[in-house]
């Protein structure tokens, strides 16, 4: 299998499209076009796979707009590629991104695979989806380290769990004990999953969320005490469980997919550190189904559609399904629990519980009430962000990369354009700029929804001079909040650059950034020659990632790096 160098630059320029003109981004960095065998860890990150039929015979070629989380069932897209005779190109994107797509007609994707029916519900406003069907379930789940889990009184030492109401989860946050990372409820669907069954919890009873609910200050009280425990956010679920991997000693909670969290067991018993207990909220818990659904935008290609989602509910994908950690049997059971490696998946020493009875669904509200609810998450109850952008003004800058920078600034921090990615700044959040070139100039302080002076100052600030990124980051140091309020905030530091940086300053930086003891991510957005190897290395230091804005629209990209923070 291979992807030609046509497809490549096709790919990327759909991909450069669909960043510029989506809503809300969660997974897309305009990288594009590898081999689905490739083991490689640009392969593990790249948006979009191709997947050829075993035969090299294909009788059509569908492109899916998919959640990142499919990645982990590429062994089931094979199987079904092959059986089907159909050749497969994924885009991974996130669900709102998804849901905007479909709001536009369905650009130029044969299909849609999101992690939920909300999203299909909620975008296919022109009812141009057919035949939606559920290919797998997985729960949302906390993962929280066997230790913490047994510490807290939730899991005993064989790493069977006791029942643990949203109640309970709220307690313990409440009282210190409990701490947790999240992806963004309005940028991924495991956060918003997520946050519509704590809701719905907290609410109690039966029936879906209402517009009444959201206007109820004891409930918008207790969620918004439930969210201060968030402790580092995401706008992926799958770079979620990636950071929980790689810092087990750091981040010992996060709410994600029970397939991630089995993911992420799998390597962390690997590598001989405490594996995660699945902690199913028993008073409600979202799932997500994962439907698989045909774009009729009139290119005639449903047979080819058919034989490959029949292919992808026949046995042998299925199979492939639950040994990546889903379940495929009706209510939330496992179809295949007698197979060995399904076994080794869904492990009850991992807090896994295969009894579908543990899964106490929430119904979900209408698409009104959810798109409401998401602006409620992001204007009043979400934990307040504190960010400061690093801005590369070098002489290099001068022209389209100050423009697209700027642009990109006014895409995140305007009002009323941020609002439309729900990504708005709200009453407790503070941003603040730091232009440099050789050197830093002074800090701009917006705070709350105030950022038109910052915004006009990123406008009228001159592109000159040399590139010091660390007199830069080394500034943005001294910006933070103290350390009696970080606690309140969700904290970034997020740079811009175009060049490779001065390294005299490279030291200072991250020699004052260790001895400061403050685990705060450094965000980096490339583009024109920036030095990658520069930023992978700050990204390395601070837990944190590098966005690539090299083509497409800057915008675009700093709303996903906004959905980080």
């Amino acid at each position: 299998m291979g992807i030609v160098s046509s497809l490549r630059r096709r790919a990327a320029a759909v991909a450069a499209l669909v960043c510029a003109g989506a809503l809300a981004l969660t997974g897309c960095s305009i990288n594009a076009g590898l081999n689905s065998n490739n083991d490689s860890a640009d392969a593990a990150n790249a948006n979009t796979q191709t997947f050829t039929p075993s035969s090299n015979k294909s009788t059509a070629t569908l492109s899916i707009a998919s959640g990142s989380e499919n990645k982990e069932v590429a062994t089931a897209i094979q199987k079904a590629a092959d059986e089907s005779n159909v050749a497969i190109t994924m885009h991974y994107m996130g669900s709102l991104e998804i849901m905007n797509a479909l709001k536009n007609g369905g650009e130029d994707y044969d299909a849609v695979w999101p992690a939920s029916s909300m999203w299909i519900s909620m975008g296919d406003t022109k009812h141009i989806v057919k035949d939606a069907t559920s290919t797998s379930t997985t729960p949302i789940v906390f993962g929280i380290a066997k230790s913490k889990a047994i510490k807290l009184g939730w899991a005993d030492d064989s790493g069977k769990t006791k029942p643990v109401s949203t109640a309970d989860i709220l307690s313990a946050v409440s009282n210190g004990d409990l701490k947790f990372s999240m992806t963004s409820a309005t940028q991924s669907n495991s956060g918003a999953s997520a946050y519509l069954a704590f809701m719905t919890a907290l609410r109690g009873g039966d029936q879906p969320l209402s517009e009444q609910d959201l206007s109820n200050t004891e409930l918008k009280d207790s969620v918004t005490k439930l969210l201060s425990g968030v402790d580092r956010s995401s706008g992926s679920s799958d770079w979620l469980k990636d950071m929980v991997v790689a810092k087990p000693d750091r981040f010992d909670s996060m709410v994600n997919y029970e397939s991630l969290v089995i993911q992420a067991d799998k390597t962390l018993t690997k590598n001989g550190h405490d594996p995660l207990l699945a902690i199913y909220p028993s008073d409600g818990i979202a799932v997500s189904d994962s439907p698989l659904g045909y774009v009729d935008r009139g290119q005639k290609l449903k047979d080819a559609f058919d034989s490959f989602a029949k292919a992808l509910s026949s046995k042998d994908s299925k199979l492939e399904f639950e040994r990546a950690g889903r379940r495929t049997g009706l209510g939330g059971a496992l179809a295949y629990a007698s197979d060995s490696q399904v076994q080794q998946s869904f492990r009850a020493e991992w807090g896994i519980n295969t009894d579908a009875s543990a899964l106490k669904t929430i119904p979900l509200p209408a698409a009104s009430v959810i798109n409401s609810a998401l602006n409620v998450y992001q204007t009043v109850l979400r934990k307040p962000s504190w960010t400061v952008w690093v801005v590369d003004y070098s002489g290099s800058m001068s022209g389209e990369g100050k423009d697209g920078v700027v642009k990109g600034l006014n895409a995140a921090l305007d009002q009323n354009k941020a609002k439309a990615a729900y990504i708005e700044p709200a009453d407790g959040d503070v941003n603040i700029l730091i232009p440099f070139e050789s050197e830093a100039h002074d800090p701009v302080k917006a705070t709350g929804t105030n950022t038109g002076k910052l915004l006009n100052d990123a406008q009228v600030t001159e592109a000159s001079g040399g590139t010091d990124i660390y007199a830069g980051l080394e500034a943005a140091l001294q910006q933070l909040p103290s350390e009696s309020e970080a606690s309140t905030y969700t904290t970034a530091i997020v740079l811009m650059t175009d060049g490779r940086s001065m390294t005299d300053n490279q030291k200072a930086f991250e020699s004052a950034y260790q001895s400061s003891g403050r685990d705060v991510p450094v965000f980096s957005i490339m583009f024109g020659d920036a030095d990658s190897s520069q930023l992978k290395s700050l990204a390395k230091l601070s837990n944190a990632k590098v966005f690539d804005g090299r083509s497409g629209d800057l915008a675009s990209v700093f709303r996903q790096v906004k959905g980080f923070n």
